[in-house]
């Protein structure tokens, strides 16, 4: 038996899958994990200790990840923080190691998942970078928030109490104002008007009567001036403001559930959609398609784009990520940008300042600037991120494509082009690409020579090259 952790899931650019509850809140490098009183980790590797990792702290789980094996899993493995019974820092000694360590006394994990021989124990978390001292805050206040339970006791809450803004026992409005004279019964019946409304008396409520005699029974020097009444009548207003903030809230509480509810399964049709679209064929093949079938695929492209289109649940920021920030954003960029170059107007490849408006849009107030976006962008081949790559043309045109996008589909298109010439603007229809990223690939086709340059006083002109066609003619003179 030893203290046994999950598993977690990578996205394809090595970061943790979070529930759609779930936020990040503390990243630290240079971390281990060191089991105390034997071995631990997960199930089929355990070991004593798992080193060289990053912590990555959110409001439902510890996750330490791999760093040597990353963008793959590796021994990658959480702790949901339910099961964080009690932490204390670990004394540091005169003349031992200055590494700094947080000791976490864990529960089981009640044997589920498999996990038949998993028992408590203690975990040390072992700092060997920068100070853990904001981390080890943030730890304690998220065990002490529990924000994974929020969810199922607002739903407990709401079945067991209802909604105190539609209590059950409403009565219905009354068809005339309470204490005014009734409507005059129909004309025929005048003499006998006691008996027409059911034979009811229709004089004051009960509440009415209350009022009326807690009138009476108030002293006339109830209201009294001076500093003893302005203090009254500012508690009343304090009364009725907090009565007011009160109810607002709780709507607002009530319409931010609704919107989680939403949210979740507006995730779960883009994980749907995550890994459709492709490539200039692919795009052939659904305009070939769409010409001959209903509305039905263009529907789907509308609400796909939207989807794509709702945002970042938990961006990356500096504070959370401290060191690592660039390594965390661009990991963040790569899971984000797939979906956003397979949508078609984008064609598989988009520029950094479109890359840069649109990631800001997504994080919404957490804007990164230019340079931020830059970074994260050159750092995918040292990440070994593979499904994206960054490219700068000839001319210093910076662009961001998916990876199964080549040149030679792209050369292929522009060959089989059925015009005798073409500009920018029809080269980007017929790649399905911005103007300015077809113009960099006209001047790639030119170097290669499939296309051949005309320089026009209105624009620059494309055409198929024929030059290699042509056969070689000795012309020579006669008589000479």
């Amino acid at each position: 038996a030893m203290l046994l952790l999950e598993g977690v899931a990578l996205t394809d650019s090595g970061r943790p899958v979070l529930a759609p509850e779930e936020l990040e809140l503390r990243i630290l490098e240079k971390c281990d994990f060191e089991f105390c009183g034997g071995k631990g980790g997960l199930v089929e590797m355990p070991g004593d200790k798992y080193t060289a990792g990053i912590a990555f702290l959110t409001t439902h789980r510890l996750i330490w990840l791999d760093q040597v094996t990353l963008p793959a899993p590796g021994r990658s493995c959480s702790l949901h923080l339910s099961r964080i019974q009690g932490s204390h820092p670990v004394p540091l000694k005169m003349f031992g190691s200055r590494t700094r360590r947080l000791r976490l006394n864990c529960a089981a994990n009640g044997g589920g998942g498999g996990q038949e021989n998993d028992r408590p124990g203690d975990l040390k978390l072992a700092f060997r970078g920068e100070s853990p001292t904001e981390f080890s805050k943030c730890l304690e206040d998220a065990v002490l928030r529990k924000q994974w339970n929020e969810l199922g006791r607002t739903r407990q809450e709401g079945r067991e109490g209802g909604n105190p803004s539609f209590p059950n026992n409403t009565r219905g409005t009354p068809s005339f104002p309470r204490g005014a004279n009734p409507p005059p019964p129909p004309s025929g019946n005048t003499t006998n008007t006691h008996a027409y409304y059911g034979g009811t008396n229709l004089g004051p409520s009960s509440d009415q009567t209350k009022t009326a005699s807690a009138k009476k029974e108030t002293p006339a020097n109830f209201r009294r001036a001076g500093v003893g009444g302005a203090l009254a009548r500012q508690q009343s207003v304090t009364t009725r403001n907090a009565e007011t903030l009160g109810s607002a809230f709780f709507d607002m509480d009530a319409l931010m559930q609704s919107a989680k509810e939403l949210v979740r399964l507006a995730e779960r049709f883009a994980a749907a959609t995550r890994d459709e679209g492709g490539g200039v064929g692919d795009r052939k093949d659904e305009r070939k398609t769409a010409s001959s079938s209903s509305d039905t695929s263009q529907n789907r492209h509308e609400v796909r784009e939207m989807l794509i289109q709702m945002g970042i649940a938990s961006p990356v920021t500096k504070e959370t990520s401290g060191a690592l920030y660039h390594k965390q954003l661009s990991r963040q960029l790569a899971d984000w940008l797939p979906a956003m170059l397979r949508l078609e107007k984008h064609g598989g490849v988009m520029t950094l300042p479109d890359v840069y408006c649109l990631f800001n849009r997504a994080r919404g107030s957490e804007m990164v600037s230019p340079e931020d976006v830059l970074k994260a962008a050159t750092l995918w081949g040292e990440l070994k991120i593979t499904q994206v790559r960054f490219r700068a043309f000839a001319s210093g045109v910076r662009v961001a494509h998916l990876a199964n996008r080549g040149d030679d589909e792209v050369y292929a298109a522009l060959a089989s082009h059925d015009g005798e010439k073409m500009d920018s603007f029809v080269a980007s229809h017929v790649l399905g690409v911005t103007p300015a990223v077809a113009g960099e690939y006209l001047a790639m086709a030119e170097t290669y020579g499939i296309v051949a340059r005309d320089e026009a006083p209105e624009t620059t002109w494309w055409y198929p090259n024929r030059f290699p066609g042509f056969k070689e003619v000795d012309v020579g003179f006669a008589g000479v």
